[in-house]
């Protein structure tokens, strides 16, 4: 499992319930199990997310069998809902985990 840190401005929306219409909007068969919303896509057999309030927290489960070109698109669709969801690019988000973790958090 992995957490995200998210821009303060899209906390609020993610509180109101964003999440879920942005895993439809990304996603495919998406349903809520417990606290996580679950979906599929592509090369990617399920993902799980949840909002804790303040970090998204997200599990993928993906297919190794995929072809290449399924491979790349699902990656693209990824890094969008991620985008969406926390505010931050790939670009931003390597460059904060990796600040995150010489930190030691």
């Amino acid at each position: 499992m992995r957490d995200y840190p998210i821009k303060r401005a899209y906390k609020k929306r993610l509180k109101e319930g964003a999440l879920r219409e942005l895993m439809e909007k990304h996603f495919e068969n998406v349903k809520e199990d417990g606290e996580y919303i679950t979906g599929s896509y592509g090369a990617m057999k399920l993902i799980k997310a949840r909002f804790d309030g303040n970090v998204l927290w997200v599990e993928t489960e993906t297919d190794p069998s995929a072809s290449d070109d399924i491979a790349l698109d699902t990656v693209k669709v990824y890094n969008r809902f991620l985008e969406e969801a926390t505010g931050y690019t790939a670009k931003e988000r390597k460059k904060l985990l990796n600040k995150l973790a010489k930190e030691g958090q």
